[in-house]
């Protein structure tokens, strides 16, 4: 069981500690880095009641579900705990945003893998998949929130919501839905997006560089 719950945290802190020294100009402090990603792994209880509640008046909609059901109660539930640290006085660049974000998101995502991996029938397949789909979407999903809401701080411009969550519930909505149209097919069409969520990332890293 031990060995089963160090495989589950695994990639989440694997990810934090790459994400994490990405940040060459002004590193953050390791601190709040790590209270980001536990605050991140204490939302994911009341995210789950909602979207239980949710599940009895969405599920018949097909497509709706995925995208508000579950990517939206998810991505808010994340950027209630995100914002404080975008406030944050540490907060002073575009990649502090993306610290921040991915910090949150993988603090959601790691306690999520490891619930997923106790009820799992196979845990080690479970957590094979796992490691390279759902654990860097939430981290790519709060690399863009984390980038957008910190890029509206630097340049001063007032707080629009939207064009913070727009792509993560979008893309985390996609996602959910690729994965419900069947299993290898929906992995297939799962791996393609993350893909291309990865080099839309990396665009955003590099621009985050020059973002103050």
């Amino acid at each position: 069981m031990g060995l089963l719950i160090a495989i589950g945290i695994a990639p989440g802190f694997a990810l934090l500690w790459w994400f994490y020294h990405r940040d060459y100009l002004d590193r953050e402090p390791l601190s709040l880095v790590l209270s980001a990603f536990l605050r991140g792994m204490a939302v994911i209880l009341p995210a789950c009641l909602i979207e239980k509640a949710l599940q009895f008046l969405l599920l018949g909609t097909g497509i709706f579900y995925p995208f508000l059901g579950i990517a939206l109660v998810e991505e808010v539930a994340k950027w209630i705990v995100l914002r404080g640290y975008i406030d944050h006085q540490a907060c002073d660049e575009c990649y502090d945003g993306i610290v921040y974000g991915t910090a949150v998101s993988l603090g959601f995502a790691t306690l999520e893998n490891v619930m997923y991996l106790a009820v799992a029938l196979n845990p080690w397949a479970v957590a094979g998949l796992r490691a390279v789909l759902p654990v860097p979407l939430h981290a790519l999903c709060g690399l863009f929130m984390g980038y957008e809401a910190a890029r509206q701080k630097m340049k001063g411009e007032p707080r629009r919501l939207f064009p913070i969550l727009f792509l993560p519930v979008t893309a985390h909505g996609l996602f959910n839905l690729a994965l419900m149209t069947g299993e290898e097919r929906g992995v297939g069409l799962a791996s393609v997006l993350v893909l291309a969520l990865w080099i839309r990332a990396s665009g955003k890293m590099r621009d985050s560089r020059t973002c103050r």
